[in-house]
């Protein structure tokens, strides 16, 4: 009688255990985990929690070494000023009157407070607030190709009686809105960046410098 390998009490060896390709050995193993492939789903978690919550934490955390005071006026080139929000950072700028030698001023100012973003820009522009703000849209320059203007422009007056034009955005999770001026040739964008549900004290103080702006009776 032929004894069939590998069966009980015939004294043959057993088949070996295949456990197949998806197997990974004890000495390869953490937590039960395969170790070959633990690193890269570790790098990518890490990477999505950087990109997540770590990244916007240092950045709205960034020192600054300037900070907003009351009375204080920012002016740009141009002549064009705006009085900025008490306590706010000013990462770019400077302030009226801070050159008296050459008195040239930069055509930008940015401020931030926490996570918002506050900035004016000024350049020679031929035209009225409605053409600058469709310049904007068209180009798409300040909002980076990556945003959407939101319902209709509403219109807007500066401290001056000035007439304005003011637009919302959406940018990913935030929200945002552009305001487009034009005072004697030179035309002014504003925009605020920050996240969604901003406080009243927040609105209020980007509501108040938007509508501060204006232009020095010397440079007119």
């Amino acid at each position: 009688m032929t004894a069939v390998a590998g069966s009980e009490g015939a004294g043959g060896a057993e088949p070996g255990f295949d456990p197949g390709d998806r197997w990974v050995p004890v000495d390869r193993r953490w937590l039960g985990l395969d170790r070959a492939t633990l690193l890269p789903a570790l790098i990518v978690l890490g990477l999505a929690i950087l990109m997540g919550s770590i990244l916007p934490a240092i950045d709205a955390a960034v020192p600054y070494h300037d900070t907003a005071a009351a009375g204080d006026i920012m002016q740009l080139d141009g002549g064009i000023t705006f009085t900025p929000a008490p306590g706010w950072g000013i990462t770019d700028g400077v302030r009226a009157g801070a050159d008296q030698v050459t008195k040239a001023y930069p055509p930008t100012a940015k401020l931030v407070d926490g996570p918002i973003r506050f900035s004016v820009y000024t350049a020679p522009f031929a035209g009225n607030a409605v053409d600058l703000l469709r310049q904007i849209e068209r180009t798409d320059a300040l909002l980076n190709g990556d945003s959407a203007i939101t319902g209709d422009p509403a219109v807007i007056t500066n401290q001056d009686g000035a007439k304005g034009l003011l637009a919302r955005f959406t940018r990913g999770g935030s929200d945002g809105v552009i305001a487009a001026f034009v005072l004697d040739g030179r035309g002014v964008q504003a925009v605020a960046l920050g996240p969604t549900g901003l406080t009243p004290a927040q609105t209020q103080d980007i509501a108040e410098m938007i509508v501060s702006i204006g232009r020095t009776r010397e440079a007119v």
